[in-house]
């Protein structure tokens, strides 16, 4: 039996214990929507198991195992899970924050640093700081900003014409429409869709339509969905063809990547741990009983 609840996690701010540093771990067999929000710490967020999708005003980022995302504070996003995920999540004071970009950013967490965070997130919840975890915190540190950065997030465009372009893409990947169909839906010559659209999102519409396709076929790969079934839902009649391309964008072959995301995700029901410092941060999960 599946029902809704709504959790507030306490405030465990990270320097309410005179620390910069504090986290939780999330685990659940079923999906995890967090609504609009924004925290007043930088967070640095890693996935296990499962794909986690971050939506903020102007971009989309998808997280899928191994990988670790960046948000600075303050900024509103809104973040969804379709399947069983698992991760942890570490937050920073203010004053270790201005070290780090003040627009999020992608990387792939390391096996050592991936180690030190669950470590950290399980022994900062409320807890007094030992000397091992005090240290063991400033080598996550030297770990964590000598990775490389990607910016792979899907940007949205702010004109709304072509904003109307691309939500109607968000609500159908599959549509066939051609790029001078889309200028006229846009009410602009392709020309000027072309020009524009690059200017507004910094990539062609063609390869923007391909990473959106992507980040809605991990979704469903990560439900449970066939691979044969993903790829017409996303716009592709031949699997060879969606496999291609989604391994040149993933790194990841779709079997593989559905087999990732959901090897370590099996639950007897949800498991919830403090994840925010905020007290009025609401997380909607879904809770099997």
């Amino acid at each position: 039996m599946c029902a809704n609840e709504l959790l507030s996690p306490p405030d465990i701010a990270p320097n309410d214990r005179g620390f910069w540093l504090g986290g939780g771990t999330l685990a659940q067999d079923t999906r995890r929507i967090a609504p609009r929000h924004h925290h007043a710490h930088g967070q640095i967020f890693g996935i296990e198991s499962g794909v986690m999708v971050f939506h903020t005003e102007r971009a989309f980022w998808s997280v899928g195992p191994g990988q670790v995302l960046w948000l600075p504070h303050d900024l509103p996003h809104e973040a969804r899970s379709h399947g069983a995920i698992a991760g942890w999540t570490l937050y920073l004071h203010p004053a270790r924050s201005v070290a780090l970009p003040d627009t999020p950013f992608l990387t792939e967490g390391t096996p050592l640093l991936n180690a030190q965070a669950e470590r950290l997130a399980r022994t900062t919840q409320g807890k007094a700081i030992s000397g091992p975890t005090s240290r063991l915190a400033e080598t996550f540190w030297d770990e964590w900003i000598a990775l490389p950065r990607k910016k792979a997030a899907l940007v949205i465009p702010s004109d709304p014409r072509l904003r109307r372009v691309t939500d109607q893409l968000e609500t159908m990947p599959d549509d066939k429409r051609t790029q001078a169909e889309w200028a006229e839906h846009a009410g602009m010559s392709l020309r000027s869709f072309v020009r524009h659209f690059r200017a507004d999102t910094g990539t062609g519409f063609a390869s923007w339509l391909q990473k959106l396709r992507m980040i809605e076929a991990q979704r469903r790969l990560a439900r449970g969905e066939r691979v044969t079934d993903v790829a017409l839902a996303v716009g592709y009649e031949s699997t060879g063809a969606f496999s291609s391309i989604f391994r040149r964008i993933t790194g990841y072959r779709p079997s593989r990547f559905a087999a990732s995301v959901s090897s370590s995700s099996e639950f007897d029901r949800v498991h919830c741990e403090p994840l925010a410092p905020e007290d009025d941060l609401h997380v909607l999960c879904d809770v099997r009983e």
